[in-house]
């Protein structure tokens, strides 16, 4: 099974920047016109990301099957040609303010405000580019934790497009003990850390596993507790929660990071609710957690229930906005392939089939 950060972009340079063009120069009815025929190819060929889509929209609702699956599934498609283009728009600034619904925004400019910095836990759904952009606007300190070697023309793309460089990011696999204290440091004076908590980490190969650096675990100085590089990035630990009636395996690596800043841990999600070319977005930002006081004996346990927390969350946000989730894989065994990935949960059924 491919993993899904192995999975490559499709389309080239020259042609997101036609689309891109069309959006800005013509609009939004314009640009979809032109985003069908490019959709209907992608659905047609990209067997995988459609068989993916198909799962999906069945486990949230079962009756659907020949022409209604395949409308959908096409519908989930257009979605996400539409949330790219929202990304490019977010960073180009054409976002107004006054499109965005909900008390999240607000609601993070007062915790950046009372310097209460601590780790956001998003996932691919939604637009989280839009958050970013609020971020930027409202000098709001905010560092995404991403794996972007999967997608490195769209992020060329943003670039050349907007002007401006690509949002404050920090690749999940070069992440070292002292990345996590610069981290650290960020978050104690107010800065926030945003990680996905969907997807599965990237398995470590021969030649992305650096060399393995032991650190200080003196957190009461003020120093982050990590032993060493694998605690965060070189074990790709999961636990198997259950999500859409299935297990299916959520990532340690964000809650074993939220565990070791010890600091408040908050959700945050943005949705489409609106499309045309006045789109509106709700945004959601809610405290999720505090891991101030957890102990070192206590921190497995605090990770796997605030894992459980999480997969119940997102389940209800994408039953809300079921065609807003960007996971085109099969999500549901996504454990990577490498041998050396380990499943805190080995009683979980499901563990065994996966490659």
């Amino acid at each position: 099974m491919t993993h899904w950060s192995r999975l490559s972009e499709t389309g080239s340079l020259n042609g997101m920047r036609l689309m891109v063009a069309i959006r800005r120069r013509l609009g939004a009815w314009p640009f979809r016109i032109a985003l069908f025929p490019v959709l209907v190819w992608y659905f047609l060929l990209r067997g995988s990301a459609r068989r993916a889509s198909f799962d999906y929209l069945k486990r949230l609702d079962p009756t659907l099957s020949g022409l209604r699956l395949w409308a959908r599934s096409f519908a989930h498609f257009m979605q996400f040609g539409e949330a790219v283009m929202d990304k490019v728009s977010a960073w180009s600034g054409e976002i107004p303010l006054t499109s965005l619904v909900g008390t999240g925004p607000e609601d993070l400019r007062q915790a950046a405000l009372r310097r209460e910095g601590g780790v956001i836990l998003v996932a691919h759904h939604g637009n989280l580019d839009v958050i970013n952009a609020i971020g930027e606007r409202n000098d709001i300190d905010l560092c995404a934790l991403v794996h972007t070697r999967h997608a490195e023309k769209f992020n060329q793309l943003l670039e050349q497009a907007t002007g401006r460089k690509p949002p404050q990011v920090i690749e999940v696999s070069d992440i070292t003990p002292a990345t996590a204290m610069v981290l650290g440091d960020r978050v104690n004076r107010g800065g926030f850390v945003v990680i996905a908590a969907d997807r599965v980490s990237i398995p470590p190969t021969a030649d992305t596993v650096p060399a393995d650096t032991s650190t200080a675990d003196t957190h009461e100085g003020g120093v982050i507790s990590v032993t060493t590089t694998a605690d965060i990035s070189l074990k790709p630990r999961v636990h198997h929660c259950d999500f859409l009636g299935e297990s299916a395996p959520f990532p340690e690596g964000p809650f074993m990071l939220a565990a070791l800043l010890r600091c408040n841990v908050y959700t945050l999600g943005c949705v489409r609710e609106r499309g045309g070319a006045h789109p509106r977005f709700r945004v959601d930002f809610a405290p999720f957690d505090d891991s101030r006081d957890i102990k070192r004996s206590a921190r497995q346990a605090w990770i796997h229930q605030a894992i459980q927390r999480h997969a119940k969350h997102l389940e209800a946000r994408v039953k809300r906005h079921p065609l807003q989730w960007f996971n085109f894989f099969d999500f549901w065994h996504q454990v990577p392939s490498n041998e050396s990935a380990s499943d805190s949960t080995d009683s979980t059924p499901s563990t065994d089939n996966n490659a």
